[in-house]
């Protein structure tokens, strides 16, 4: 059985306590929970012990901590999963891997390319596995386009066209961080839209060359607005835009990739394909691949030996270095100050 602690103990982390329920009695069991704000890791105490499979001994106030580096020496941990706002992913994850703990970090990885690469050099030599939080890899239209992509069928990947919306002020409910830069590291290209460059590279199975960017705060402290383009290491290009002060808070995307020899699109939920010469056609849901897993779930099985990991430090490095070499090429960040006018 894999004993689990919590480092960040926010909203999110209901979201991973519930993805491991879906575990066989005997895989993994609660055994710490560490959070700054005594109130966030005593919510999520009470949820894990409603969740039996995952305390079957149940937890009292000797598994909170306010101190991570306490709960890492106090307790027999096997791995932990991280939930702190990004700019501490680094630190947390390091810790962890220096006491010989497997680890699943949220998106993004971390908030510059020295420190992912950094993550994944530790977890390398320390023989530990370090996974990222990214959910699409487990949804089945998202799979489906990858496979279609990859088996080669479709001939070489030409273009990419992949946005992502959302009214990141309204649904960010209590993680107010993500408008802060000295705990977010960014805005929306790195708050959701990471999920969307994630993507991007997951599916086409390439790394960013070049990238060309612009971005707007559109009066905020971080980039509301991001447009930008890049050339990836199959030869394709990849247009990217993410809107981050739309009408809807919930998140909007839309991927399609265009073959020499064929295209596969993912819109609203739904996977379809094109062949040469040929419609559009929505492909039918009992065909795409059945997911019977999720990122919380394949970590501790992927430690336990029972099955593969599907989000491995690789993916988190590489959305980390299309994000930063955006950054990078878009400069100071200016800031519309005529918002709502």
């Amino acid at each position: 059985m894999l004993n689990l602690g919590f480092i960040g103990c926010g909203s999110v982390s209901q979201t991973h306590l519930g993805r491991l329920t879906i575990l066989e009695p005997g895989e993994a069991r609660v055994a710490g929970l560490c959070d700054v704000k005594p109130e966030n890791a005593q919510r999520l105490m009470r949820s894990a012990n409603r969740c039996r499979g995952l305390t079957p001994d149940p937890l009292t106030d000797d598994a909170v901590y306010a101190d991570y580096r306490r709960m890492l020496d106090a307790l027999d941990l096997d791995a932990v999963i991280v939930c702190t706002p990004h700019t501490l992913h680094y630190e947390h994850v390091m810790a962890a891997l220096e006491r010989g703990l497997h680890v699943l970090v949220e998106k993004p990885m971390a908030t510059s390319i020295r420190q992912a690469e950094e993550m994944r050099r530790g977890a390398e030599e320390k023989g530990r596995l370090l996974a990222i939080g990214y959910q699409r890899h487990f949804q089945p239209e998202y799979v489906y386009a990858r496979e279609r992509v990859l088996d080669g069928g479709m001939g070489r990947p030409h273009f990419v066209l992949a946005w992502l919306t959302q009214d990141l002020a309204t649904a960010i409910g209590s993680r107010t961080w993500y408008l802060s830069p000295e705990l977010s590291g960014g805005g929306q290209l790195i708050c959701s839209g990471t999920h969307l460059t994630d993507i991007v590279l997951w599916v086409t199975g390439a790394e960013p060359v070049r990238v060309k960017a612009v971005m707007d705060r559109e009066g905020r402290s971080v980039e509301m607005y991001v447009a930008l383009t890049a050339q990836l290491s199959n030869g394709a290009v990849a247009s990217i835009s993410i809107l981050g002060d739309a009408p809807d808070p919930a998140v909007r995307e839309e991927l399609r990739v265009w073959c020499s020899k064929g295209a596969v699109f993912v819109v609203d939920g739904k996977a379809y394909i094109q062949g040469e010469n040929s419609d559009i056609v929505e492909v039918n849901r009992r065909n795409l691949p059945q997911m019977r897993s999720n990122p919380d779930a394949n970590f501790v099985r992927a430690v336990l030996g029972k099955e593969e990991c599907q989000v491995p430090a690789s993916c988190g490095v590489n959305a980390t270095r299309l994000e930063q070499m955006a950054y990078q090429d878009a400069g100071p960040i200016p800031s519309n100050l005529t918002r709502g006018a």
